[in-house]
């Protein structure tokens, strides 16, 4: 019989389906997906929609949240046993879904995409799963993690890159240091630019300039590469509450790109190469132009290799 993985993960911005086709396409699992941030729920008329905001409101309980768990149990239950539970985002189900998913399978792995500083109630569910992978180091040496990196999935080279520098994300707490370095590097003579998403308005008109683009919607995780593979150098602004590499660093592994980051860790990574990758201070006012100019530096294929997705899969899968 063939062997079945359930996974489990939120939608947010088609992340999960990165991961699945990895699943899909390197393993010979049976693959049951479920998506821990719900199922469209639509109310059947106004009277019912009122009720809803009048239990919200007084008993704390809510029909689309009711109606997402139905869902997710149903999908769960598809089977009466799996081999292997991976669960992307754990915070996001509630003790009774987490308690019966870990009893269906014989192995259950948690991967914690972010840092328990960064998104709380994380840590309280570490006792239900077997095994734990966290791509943070200061949460891993804590708490007793198996560290894992991010990795890369695509290795497509457009040609003539449109931009010197880019950074691709969101408007948040990183906004003044973002602003400050693509304005640095733009009075350099650099095509530099920031392309950001906010619902905010006010924040858009207020903050658009010639080199800080808004976008009107997220880009879908599996369409970033190609604004990363559209530039000379991928820009990477680390939130300070992690101690682990975003996905940036892995993307310009697979496109074979120069990086600009400020997370001094990436120097204790095997594919560290000053010649690749400039590390930006809070001293940084500037950076060589040999740093323009000179051609990106080849990694062994051993270590390009270690960063795939196929690699990714395999490693995560193996139970310790």
């Amino acid at each position: 019989m063939k062997k079945r993985i359930l996974y489990i993960a939120p939608d947010h911005y088609d992340f999960y389906k990165v991961i699945l086709k990895g699943f899909e396409d390197f393993t010979d699992y049976t693959v049951v997906m479920v998506l821990s941030n719900g199922y469209p729920y639509h109310y059947k008329n106004s009277g019912e929609r009122c009720l809803n905001f009048f239990l919200k409101w007084c008993f704390n309980t809510n029909i689309k949240k009711i109606h997402s768990q139905k869902v997710i149990l149903q999908k769960i239950n598809e089977y009466p046993t799996y081999d292997i539970v991976y669960v992307n985002r754990p915070d996001m189900l509630s003790p009774k879904v987490l308690s019966l998913v870990t009893k269906k399978a014989k192995h259950s792995i948690v991967h914690y995409w972010d840092s328990f500083a960064k998104i709380k109630g994380q840590k309280e569910t570490m006792p239900f799963f077997d095994v734990h992978y966290s791509f943070d180091k200061n949460d891993c040496d804590q708490y007793g993690l198996h560290f894992t990196t991010n990795f890369y999935f695509t290795e497509t080279l457009p040609s003539g890159p449109k931009y010197d520098v880019l950074f691709l994300g969101t408007y948040d707490h990183r906004f003044t240091q973002i602003k400050h370095i693509i304005q640095l590097l733009s009075s350099s003579g650099k095509n530099a630019k920031a392309l950001l998403f906010s619902k905010n308005k006010s924040i858009r008109k207020k903050h658009a300039t010639a080199d800080i683009l808004f976008l009107d919607k997220i880009i879908p995780f599996p369409e970033i590469v190609t604004y990363s593979g559209n530039t000379q150098i991928i820009l990477d602004i680390h939130h300070p509450d992690q101690s682990g590499l975003s996905f940036r660093p892995f993307e310009a592994i697979g496109l074979k790109k120069k990086l600009i980051t400020t997370n001094p860790d990436i120097k204790t990574y095997d594919f560290y190469d000053p010649n690749n990758i400039f590390i930006w201070t809070d001293t940084t006012f500037s950076i060589p132009d040999s740093f323009f100019a000179t051609p990106y530096t080849e990694i062994p294929i051993a270590i390009r290799q270690k960063y795939t997705l196929e690699s990714w899969v395999h490693s995560i899968l193996t139970i310790k």
